[in-house]
């Protein structure tokens, strides 16, 4: 009988609502805009036949896993030696630790003449957005005492050590034994749906679980896309390698917010949030006054929740766009 109210009322919410963008419908109604366009049919059927039912869902991460983000540069000399110490943490345990190449640095802009666009020096592919500009500055000036100092540098689940988030690539490992050997705080279920036709986009629909009673600050979710292996210019020891591959490249975040959406009381249904999110994914990298496609093979999603006091990370997963 529920269900069959709830295919009655997403039905008439969809006559009503003619345009092409609807609030999100189920579970929780929250001021959240999904481009329905991105679904190529009746979006009532959507909602009915490809909303996940998050209850059926196993939890794909029972132990808490690890973010390392990379604070690197294309004309950084040392970076790439801090980029494979970070892969061959990654690889030695590829389901629970992952990897964000941000190119970002410690300047008032967010980033440095190492990180831009030099077309006379072989430098010709941007890697730097909004958020990672952002991200730089606020590490880097706002936040006194971060660690980000230089680069190469970077993070591990954004624990803090003595007041400093920031350590060098030999700290890595070690931080990552500490985050992977300490108890699961968060839960998170996420549900990629991904449709190539007509805008090459997907929308994403995320559960969490708060399970530490003990955490009282307001917790929010970032979601990064991440594109991978991409072959570009890149300075390694102080010579340029034009073909280098950039791994787990940071191409932003899915909705704009560096610091993501704080999980709120509107965003509940018995104990647990639920944020959903639409996004058509941008084309590749590639050289400036070049040209480019998408690429959903080569683009994958990190999901996590954050203290916005600490500012720790408590849980990230993965989620590739195409399974």
């Amino acid at each position: 009988m529920k269900k069959l109210l709830f295919i009655v009322v997403a039905i008439c919410c969809f006559m009503i609502n003619s345009c092409d963008k609807v609030e999100n419908p189920f579970p929780p109604v929250v001021n959240n805009e999904l481009d329905t366009t991105i679904y190529n049919g009746n979006w009532a059927d959507y909602v009915v036949n490809e909303w996940p039912d998050f209850s059926t869902l196993p939890n794909e991460d029972p132990n808490r896993n690890a973010l390392i983000e990379d604070m690197t540069g294309h004309n950084c000399a040392a970076c790439p030696a801090a980029g494979e110490v970070a892969h061959t943490i990654h690889v030695s345990n590829p389901t629970r630790v992952f990897i964000a190449s941000i190119h970002a640095s410690n300047e008032v802009l967010g980033y440095g003449a190492f990180q831009a666009v030099n077309v006379g020096q072989g430098y010709t592919v941007d890697f730097v957005n909004n958020q990672s500009k952002e991200l730089g500055n606020f590490f880097g000036n706002t936040l006194i005492n971060s660690g980000f100092f230089g680069n190469p540098s970077g993070t591990v689940s954004r624990t803090n050590d003595a007041g400093e988030y920031f350590v060098a690539s030999g700290s890595w490992q070690s931080k990552v034994d500490a985050v992977l050997a300490a108890p699961l705080k968060v839960a998170i279920k996420a549900k990629v749906n991904y449709f190539e036709t007509p805008k090459h986009g997907f929308f994403l629909h995320t559960e969490v679980e708060k399970l530490d009673a003990g955490i009282t600050n307001d917790l929010a979710m970032v979601v990064y896309l991440i594109e991978d292996s991409l072959v570009a210019p890149q300075n390694v020891d102080n010579v340029l390698t034009t073909n280098y591959v950039h791994r787990d490249i940071f191409r932003g975040c899915i909705d704009g917010q560096t610091w993501g959406r704080t999980l709120t009381p509107d965003l509940m249904t018995g104990t647990k949030y639920y944020l959903n999110y639409s996004y058509i994914l941008p084309d590749q990298l590639v050289p400036v006054g070049n040209s480019s496609t998408h690429n959903a093979d080569n683009m994958h999603l990190l999901i996590y929740v954050y203290d916005k006091v600490s500012l720790e990370i408590y849980q990230i997963v993965d989620k590739k766009i195409i399974p």
